[in-house]
């Protein structure tokens, strides 16, 4: 595989995050899995054109985006579970 269908494989496989944590979570579990394959076939060295650039850029761009998504989702989901501990800690003071 060249440079350039490595990138256009791995932009299909990584979509916009979803805005939904369980999507996001699923998504991303699928996405990983696809990516791991098409990485597993490069065989080094390879030449990135200065015409793939654009697509390199884009798939880094997708990735911040993911990275961005999912460590919002871990915030949502950490703060739902204090607030889910004092609520439990507040029911069981009398």
């Amino acid at each position: 595989m060249t440079a350039r269908e490595i990138l256009v494989r791995l932009l299909e496989l990584t979509p916009e995050p979803p805005g939904e944590v369980d999507q996001l979570l699923a998504g991303f579990d699928a996405m990983l899995a696809g990516r791991a394959e098409v990485l597993a076939a490069i065989a080094p060295p390879l030449v990135l054109a200065a015409a793939d650039r654009p697509l390199y850029a884009e798939l880094e761009r997708r990735d911040a985006a993911w990275q961005a998504a999912l460590a919002a989702a871990r915030q949502s989901i950490g703060t739902q579970r204090c607030g889910a501990a004092q609520l439990r800690a507040y029911a069981q003071t009398p």
